[in-house]
């Protein structure tokens, strides 16, 4: 537990004396989408793994998901990108299982510039191939972001409608929230919620919240969150790192 303690402190303060905004595209959330593109003709290469943890007294039952992702701007407004996606599944005795799950196409559009509304606003649609056992089912997620920036405070609003083929269409309707502060130049701080407004077929609506953290350089940027379950329909906990590097 000290060394822990010791390394999480040379951590923070590495990252405050290397903190400087060099880029315009970092991510401050894990679980909301925010009101940003990539500028013109830029690439960036992104990794997000995913941890859940349906059931904390049980070591044997969680899942990781691994999500690599190649973005391009095709205008300062506009941005297009493509994910791969795997998922290792915890078996007993440690017999642990990697599989593919298939790709996403992603597109967002990033509507006027920051403060030009009363609320800044980006459209996002991807759509998702995913490898079932037996056969492929076809995902189409859409989601209305809505953000407002004061200064050094964000708060973002995600609405979220997914469609599965396997459901005949039948779209579920889920939300995130969120809300950050950068008390140093490129370290902010912030807490993000999940949760369903309603589930086909089984109207269970989870909620989760949790601690988010994000730094950036010139050369990349790292965000990492962690939410836990508030009610018995959500997974005990969960929690993302994602890294970006723009070239």
């Amino acid at each position: 537990m000290r060394r822990s303690v010791y390394l999480a402190g040379w951590l923070l303060l590495f990252m405050i004396l290397g903190a400087n905004q060099g880029y315009a595209h970092n991510r401050n959330y894990v679980w909301n989408q925010e009101y940003r593109t990539l500028p013109k003709s830029a690439f960036e290469l992104e990794s997000q793994v995913t941890l859940k943890v349906p059931d904390a007294g049980r070591s044997n039952a969680h899942t990781w998901e691994y999500r690599p992702e190649l973005e391009y701007g095709i205008t300062d407004h506009w941005t297009v990108a493509h994910y791969e996606n795997w998922k290792t599944t915890n078996r007993a005795q440690g017999k642990d299982t990697t599989r593919y799950q298939g790709f996403d196409f992603e597109t967002k559009y990033r509507i006027g510039e920051q403060g030009k509304y009363w609320v800044d606003m980006l459209l996002y649609l991807e759509l998702k191939s995913k490898v079932l056992p037996k056969h492929r089912n076809e995902v189409l997620e859409g989601k209305v972001v809505l953000s407002k920036t004061w200064g050094d405070f964000n708060v973002v609003y995600n609405h979220i409608m997914e469609s599965e083929a396997d459901r005949g269409g039948r779209t579920e309707h889920a939300y995130t929230w969120g809300a950050r502060y950068e008390f140093i130049p490129g370290i902010t701080a912030g807490l993000e919620i999940t949760g369903d407004y309603w589930v086909p077929s089984s109207h269970r609506n989870a909620i989760a919240l949790g601690p988010t953290l994000s730094y950036e350089n010139q050369y990349f940027w790292v965000a990492a969150g962690v939410v836990f379950g508030a009610n018995n329909h959500a997974d005990d906990e969960q929690a993302r790192v994602i890294v970006g590097i723009p070239f």
